[in-house]
């Protein structure tokens, strides 16, 4: 397979997952702030954008294991700095609220974060790689 065709199964998964995700949690926040649903629904349905991350890693993946030895470094290496870089927002921002009454970041916003830092941080190393 070449990296065009593995690009290109990747995005045909990872797109619907993260749109699912997103339309999924809103929905959620929406309904549980109305107070339309009851809370055992609520739990029901934030399976919908668990499966979607499932989805999504999956994806992630099954990718990284379509390419040549070479290129799946670069999606494991920029996959590490982003888990790295989650670790250190969590646990540090996790110590200032304890500490010093900062205000609580929504465990939310980690998933975004981290998707954000892996793929800046595969670009950049594939850049310099000289991969692009």
């Amino acid at each position: 397979m070449t990296v065009e065709q593995a690009t290109y199964r990747f995005f045909k998964v990872f797109v619907p997952a993260m749109v699912a995700y997103v339309a999924a949690t809103a929905g959620i926040v929406w309904f549980s702030d109305g107070g339309a649903l009851p809370p055992f629904a609520l739990y029901g349905l934030t399976l919908v954008p668990i499966g979607a991350i499932f989805l999504a890693f999956w994806a992630q993946w099954r990718f990284a294991m379509e390419l040549d030895e070479f290129l799946r470094l670069i999606q494991i290496k920029g996959t590490l700095i982003g888990i790295a870089c989650i670790m250190i927002i969590a646990s540090g921002w996790g110590q200032l609220e304890r500490l010093a009454d900062a205000p609580r970041l929504p465990v939310f916003w980690l998933l975004p974060i981290f998707w954000t830092i892996q793929g800046l941080a595969t670009t950049f190393i594939s850049k310099r790689e000289g991969v692009f």
